[in-house]
């Protein structure tokens, strides 16, 4: 205990350090004159319209992983436009060019290249933002942005080519206006951010500079159109998709096919060039990509997997509240669609209007109205239905207010949920955010009427390489959410984290590029209980070339479960690396004691929990990615091992273009006894336009005797139980 007061005492004298000056930029509004003919994408600047477009030609200054340095390599950018299209070009000077990590990739596979793109505000609200990445491919990477939440699995139509030259490399980008909201008429203002990735430096810069504490809204330059018309915004979603599932019956024998056919369709129509309604019926929700396994055993909470269904990833985030998914709260989203199991039909309204910005999402779930296996539905045939609505009106700068509406509605129960947020900086270096939640609920045949609040407020101080963060939340035990992912209620929580980034002098240390000690605290007392769970952890972490970094923390706990007080002690450790553009590594290991979650008799053990993969890229086109988790855990008293998971993972895929790929994926889970293969030819020539053929097949460990399937018996072994086959059509029509 006196070593951690020593070190927390070490980190609050080191804030006061002063922070190193930044290089300065000219930032300045850009206005591109109009295009008289658009240019074409093939990775050179030769074309007209690039010789009368708006140029950045500046110093581009690093955001991670140290903020406020000259980045290394220069980059000049170019925008300009005409009456259906915005355009955007880079031409990347790179001393070393044979150095440069590019590959064919699909879409968001290019971040572990290098890349350029930008940060596009098309309402200047500094509310959300439209981000494209692309890398010296032509590969392309997006992410739809709400305040500083950011979310990858949005995907939207636009267009790039990219080029490596002699010096460096070119990109150009083509943003056709239907495919984006913006204000159309005369004196159109959008705010834009320019980006870009140095791979094998591990260093990313923008211009204008992101200042800490500030946002990227704030950060933004303006880009000044004299006029764009409003273009028609009317697209058609016809969908159709084809499963055939196979299930072992015995040894030898095997059922018949289980098809299932289904026609879906989508209709999206803009209203106004801000405002866009869509609507779908029997929507095409089948996933594609497979979870990945993760460590199931001996969870506390429930696992949290990623929404990957079409209708429900678009703009995802716009239901995201201030202070959600930072990491620090209780509340890990407040709208989490895949609660929505199996959709019926789906509606969503989004736009901006003024200073004001609105998300209404509907839709309707069949699951709860299946047959049971055991006993009879009462509700069989019925549907729940989801009624989202969220809200935001601007203050200025990136400050906002808020609300959000969500309810879930299922015969005689429901669940209602009304929510208030905020966010306000201040002083430039400070931030305010919070939020609160009231749920009504009613559930005649599990507990009947019941409400609660949650309550969540933060406090941010961010000034250069130092920041700090306070947070308090309030959960009464009677609050309940339908559409949330969250982990407890009944509690009361003080949480603090502070961080401080060292750069080292470059003469003397070229090769290190950053030292960054942290800690984070917290106190949370359980209002049903009455016990307290207290966490004290520090942390260093250091990066450096070769896209490096290195760190290790130790944590200290007291947590309770189950009525029991328990001490735990956890130290963990990291490595990630890239020695050459070819390969990246990666190994993090944790261990130290844990608790085994029986309610009847929880006690503390010893786990250790290792992960380790990488990523082999020989080629442009074929990338390799192998994983391995294990993690055991064993009773401090005797020594008896209690379980062993180990879970491997590997991923073929070759690229023939960016829009045509094979990949075939194996998984594989030693507690669960399980292995699946996952087989997959894709071809995407837009978002929305696509063809996939999947193959998948799933193996245990079984015996067969007395007529039936067993397991965990004497002479198990690995039966092929399930296989199916799968095909999906869809064909985006934009008028």
């Amino acid at each position: 205990m006196k070593k951690s007061i020593f070190w927390i005492i070490v980190l609050l004298m080191l804030a006061g350090m002063a922070d190193g000056s930044v290089p300065l930029q000219k930032v300045l509004p850009l206005a591109p004159a109009k295009a008289v003919s658009p240019p074409l994408l093939d990775g050179s600047l030769d074309d007209e319209a690039w010789k009368t477009a708006a140029v950045v030609d500046d110093v581009w200054i690093t955001y991670n992983p140290v903020n406020g340095s000259e980045l290394p390599q220069r980059t000049r950018a170019y925008v300009t436009y005409d009456s259906e299209n915005l355009y955007f070009a880079f031409h990347c000077f790179d001393s070393q060019p044979d150095r440069i990590k590019t590959s064919l990739t699909k879409r968001d596979g290019i971040f572990e290249d290098d890349w350029v793109g930008l940060s596009l505000d098309t309402a200047n609200g500094r509310k959300y933002g439209y981000e494209l990445f692309v890398n010296p491919s032509g590969a392309q990477g997006d992410i739809f942005r709400t305040g500083e939440m950011e979310d990858s699995s949005t995907d939207w139509v636009w267009y790039s080519a990219g080029k490596v030259v002699a010096d460096g490399y070119i990109v150009e980008i083509r943003q056709p206006l239907k495919n984006i909201r913006f204000a159309s008429g005369k004196d159109v203002r959008m705010g834009v951010l320019f980006w870009r990735r140095i791979s094998r430096l591990g260093m990313s810069g923008s211009w204008p500079h992101l200042v800490p504490g500030q946002g990227i809204g704030v950060s933004q330059a303006e880009i000044r159109i004299s006029e764009l018309p409003q273009p028609l915004v009317l697209e058609a979603l016809p969908s159709f998709t084809y499963s055939s599932a196979w299930n072992r019956l015995s040894p030898s024998s095997w059922s018949g096919a289980d098809q299932t056919r289904d026609l879906g369709f989508g209709l999206k129509y803009g209203i106004t060039s801000s405002i866009v309604a869509e609507a779908t019926v029997n929507p095409d929700f089948s996933q594609v990509e497979s979870d990945a396994l993760q460590v199931t055993t001996n969870q506390r909470y429930p696992l949290l997997y990623a929404e990957k269904r079409p209708f429900f990833m678009e703009a995802g985030n716009l239901f995201d509240l201030a202070g959600v998914g930072d990491g620090l709260g209780n509340m890990g989203l407040p709208v989490n669609t895949r609660l929505i199991v199996d959709p019926r039909w789906g509606v969503r309204l989004t736009g901006e209007q003024g200073r004001g910005s609105f998300a209404l999402l509907a839709a309707a779930d069949r699951s709860p109205g299946r047959a049971w296996e055991d006993g009879e539905n009462p509700d069989l045939g019925r549907a729940a239905t989801y009624w989202i609505g969220r809200g935001k009106l601007g203050l200025g700068k990136d400050n906002y207010v808020g609300f959000l509406y969500s309810g879930r509605e299922f015969g005689a129960e429901y669940n209602r949920a009304l929510a208030a947020d905020f966010s306000l900086r201040f002083l430039k270096n400070h931030q305010l955010v919070g939020h609160y939640i009231r749920s009504f609920s009613d559930r005649p045949n599990a507990g009947g009427e019941a409400q609660g609040g949650y309550l969540t407020a933060e406090y941010g101080f961010s000034k250069g390489n130092t920041f700090a963060l306070a947070m308090v939340e309030r959960i009464d035990p009677g609050f309940q959410m339908d559409t949330a992912y969250y982990q407890r209620s009944g509690i009361s929580t003080l949480k603090l984290y502070f961080q401080k980034r060292f750069v080292p002098d470059k003469k003397r240390l070229p090769w290190l590029l950053s030292v960054v000690p942290n800690m984070y605290a917290a106190v949370i007392h359980d209002r049903v209980s009455g016990m307290d769970d207290k966490e004290l952890q520090l942390c260093l972490d250091s990066n450096f070339i070769l896209k490096g970094s290195v760190g290790g923390s130790v944590y200290f706990a007291q947590e309770c479960w189950a009525g029991q007080e328990f001490q735990r002690t956890l130290g963990q450790a990291y490595v990630n690396l890239q020695p050459f553009k070819w390969l990246n590594l990666h190994s993090c290991l944790s261990f130290g004691d844990a608790i085994y979650y029986d309610p009847a008799e929880p006690f503390l053990g010893n786990r250790v929990q290792w992960h380790a993969n990488f990523t082999l890229q020989p080629s442009r086109s074929l990338n390799l990615f192998a994983e391995r988790v294990n993690c055991r855990f064993r009773r401090i008293e005797s020594g008896e091992r209690v379980y062993n998971q180990e879970i491997l993972r590997g991923r073929l895929t070759y690229q023939f273009s960016s829009k045509f790929f094979v990949r075939g994926l194996v998984q594989y889970d030693s507690f669960n006894r399980r292995a699946l293969g996952d087989f997959l030819a894709s071809f995407t020539y837009i978002p929305g336009t696509v063809l996939y053929l999947g193959y998948g097949t799933l193996d245990e460990s079984r015996s067969w005797a007395d007529g039936g399937w067993q397991r965990g018996v004497t002479g198990d072994r690995y039966f092929q139980t399930r296989q199916s086959l799968f095909f999906k059509v869809s064909y985006r029509y934009q008028f």
